[in-house]
């Protein structure tokens, strides 16, 4: 599909021009503009899982985890460092753990991502060591509007900023010298899902001075100068309150929307303080840096019901501002309308990476080949990533372990074609058919399976399309005037070997609906012949022609 990529705004740090592609993996920009995580000398694509918040707190812990995590097919796998855990004490840094883990997971052939675990996970403070929590006089805490303090570290702590920073970058010292040859470690994330719960900003003494001065003339010309890419409730608010160039943050947006001034504040805040840390580690080993979201429910859109000033899509523009050193934002998405969620991230030129999706918690399970394969298909993403990945659901059984494998064999055709506008990809929510619209072609999903179906299609040639998932009848429909019938030439099921296709099954008949009406995927004989784990892809061809015997109408197009 082709996007409109916005060139204006780029937090991106582009390090090609500086460090060689075999020393250490970087971010870059393909000839579409889609950014790609080159690893290794090649784009990669993370077919990752987040491990549950304490599983890697020891190698101990993690041991009987590694071999699972590989039967599944992943590439990548996410895992937690808490700060509590490597500066016990103040000044003396324990980086076992993290050197455990880089080696635990070269001996399994598994890339990884470190997510910081810092002064904030979840908004609150959780995995700060105890020698920053009990020092409440240095270390200040958040205060709600009720006069409750909260246990979550100030945002507005330059003792805090400095602590956090420090450790920060010592970490990334101790990683640049253990695998900026092997670089294992692809990326880090900083912090977790940071923002203030309770109240749409915290009311401390400290922070109640500081609301009341001025914003930033640095913020205010950045939204005067990008104002058309700017999200338009921030550029609305401004205007309705006149659009002034200075002024507290009250006077220049107001309360009226969602407490819009009181996240905007928080937002800045937050990002500054994030940006300190992220510098401090760019400097020591400048591999990516991303920050994820705690994302807003379109049900509950009120800050500090989600963590207010977090790196959400609301605040976006305040972080690719104000937190130059941060690569990008990536949404935790477990929101009933993913793909929606998904492109309220898509936009600035900021890449769409899923760290967390799947929602265990509320009996969902299997949703996360659907959500895969479609990220990567309609997005471009660096990468995805279902949490609690080694929870005893994800078993050598899971079908996640068959979509993998799957995109695994897929993903130099997949990453060739991020962004030319021939690659998209689908997903079943709520409707029981959904279309794609190729200029010359139309082409219909039909969900008919008992399972939701799945899957993404690149377009190989004029007459040719890959198409590659689950649970799902595909047909075409041709948009010529004078050929507007369908006939399907060759069919054939099959995968990759060292980039060359190998045709496993030619397919006609009763699996592809008599090579006339269309392909089943699974190209099964009965409906209930097909499972979540028969992923599947096929090549079609397909012909136009004047008419169809089936009155221009293909047996799928036939189902309501």
């Amino acid at each position: 599909m082709n996007r409109k990529r916005l060139f204006l705004i780029l937090p991106l740090l582009i390090f090609a021009s500086t460090l060689p592609a075999k020393e250490i993996p970087y971010l870059k920009r393909n000839n579409q503009g889609v950014v790609q995580l080159i690893a290794d000398g090649k784009p990669l694509m993370m077919l990752a899982g987040e491990v549950m918040n304490s599983s890697a707190s020891t190698l101990e812990s993690m041991a009987p985890k590694w071999e699972t995590l590989k039967k599944l097919n992943l590439n990548t796998v996410l895992l937690p460092v808490a700060w509590e855990q490597v500066e016990p004490e103040e000044g003396q840094y324990d980086f076992s753990i993290v050197g455990g883990l880089i080696q635990e997971a070269r001996k399994h052939d598994l890339k990884l991502v470190f997510l910081w675990f810092g002064s904030w996970k979840n908004g609150s403070s959780g995995y700060a060591p105890h020698w920053v929590m009990r020092d409440t006089k240095r270390f200040p805490r958040m205060r709600t509007k009720n006069g409750e303090n909260r246990p979550f570290l100030s945002n507005f702590t330059d003792e805090l900023a400095k602590a956090d920073t420090k450790v920060f970058g010592e970490m990334m010292k101790y990683i640049k010298e253990v695998d900026s040859e092997e670089h294992t470690v692809l990326m880090i994330q900083i912090e977790n899902e940071v923002g203030l719960l309770g109240d749409s900003r915290d009311r401390s003494l400290q922070a109640e001075e500081l609301f009341k001065k001025e914003v930033p003339e640095d913020l205010v010309k950045y939204f005067q100068k990008n104002e058309k890419q700017i999200l338009p409730e921030i550029i609305e608010q401004w205007k309705a309150h006149g659009k002034k160039t200075k002024g507290n943050w009250l006077e220049l947006f107001g309360n009226e929307s969602h407490n819009l001034a009181d996240e905007l504040f928080m937002g800045w805040y937050y990002a500054r303080f994030i940006n300190q840390v992220a510098a401090a580690g760019k400097k020591a080993y400048p591999i990516p840096l991303f920050v994820n979201a705690w994302t807003i429910y379109p049900k509950d859109p009120v800050p500090g019901n989600y963590p207010s000033g977090g790196p959400n899509a609301r605040m976006l523009d305040v972080y690719q501002f104000a937190a130059p050193s941060v690569d990008f934002i990536a949404p935790d998405n477990y929101n009933d309308d993913y793909g929606s969620k998904l492109k309220e991230f898509d936009r600035n030129g900021n890449p769409i990476f899923v760290p967390e999706a799947v929602a265990l918690w509320r009996g969902e399970k299997w949703s996360g080949p659907a959500k895969a394969f479609y990220t990567f298909g309609e997005f471009n993403a660096l990468g995805f990533s279902p949490f609690a990945i080694d929870n005893s659901v994800y078993d050598e059984k899971h079908p996640l372990k068959d979509a993998y494998r799957v995109l695994n064999n897929l993903m130099p055709l997949i990453v060739k074609e991020q962004g030319s506008g021939k690659m998209r990809g689908f997903m079943q929510q709520e409707s029981k058919r959904d279309k794609i619209d190729f200029g010359d072609y139309e082409m219909f999903m039909n969900y008919n399976h008992a399972y939701p179906g799945y899957g993404l299609v690149i377009r190989l040639s004029d007459d040719e399309f890959l198409v590659s998932g689950n649970g799902v009848d595909i047909s075409f429909r041709s948009k010529k005037e004078s050929l507007t019938g369908i006939s399907y030439g060759t069919i054939r099921e099959g995968y990759f070997v060292n980039g060359v296709w190998n045709t496993s099954k030619y397919l006609g008949g009763d699996e592809a609906m008599q090579g006339v009406g269309g392909v089943k995927i699974p190209p099964v004989y009965l409906g209930e012949d097909a499972t979540q784990n028969l992923v599947s892809t096929v090549i079609i061809k397909v012909i136009p022609v004047e008419s169809s015997t089936y009155s221009n109408k293909n047996i799928f197009d036939q189902v309501k």
